[in-house]
């Protein structure tokens, strides 16, 4: 196994869900997270019929926001300090996908 990909949570009452991935980084720079990504979003908006899907990585972590970033998610802001991990508080950016953006990426790459 070299990683994971996949719902962390679904908000069923309001249609959306955040997306969480892990590699091991002898995997990096290769596009398995960002293929990943592409198939949870798929499942999400075409199989779920969800609104929203949203991610998040901590502050310094270029690589995740690229990923975010490739499959058309847009950076929504930071929450300062809001994660504690390893006995530090972490800055936590999110990166969102709504099912009409998902769509319009989706039409645009289907040659006619």
């Amino acid at each position: 196994m070299i990683g994971t990909c996949g719902f962390t949570t679904i908000d069923c009452p309001h249609d959306a869900a955040e997306i969480g991935y892990v590699l091991n980084p002898d995997h990096h720079g290769m596009g398995i997270a960002t293929e990943a990504v592409e198939a949870v979003l798929a499942f999400g908006f075409e199989k779920l019929l969800l609104h929203r899907i949203e991610a998040r990585f901590m502050e310094g972590n270029v690589a995740s926001l690229r990923v975010m970033e490739k499959v058309g998610m847009h950076f929504e802001g930071y929450r300062r300090e809001s994660m504690l991990v390893k006995g530090s508080y972490r800055t936590i950016g999110c990166c969102s996908l709504l099912s009409s953006e998902y769509k319009r990426r989706k039409a645009e790459k289907i040659p006619e």
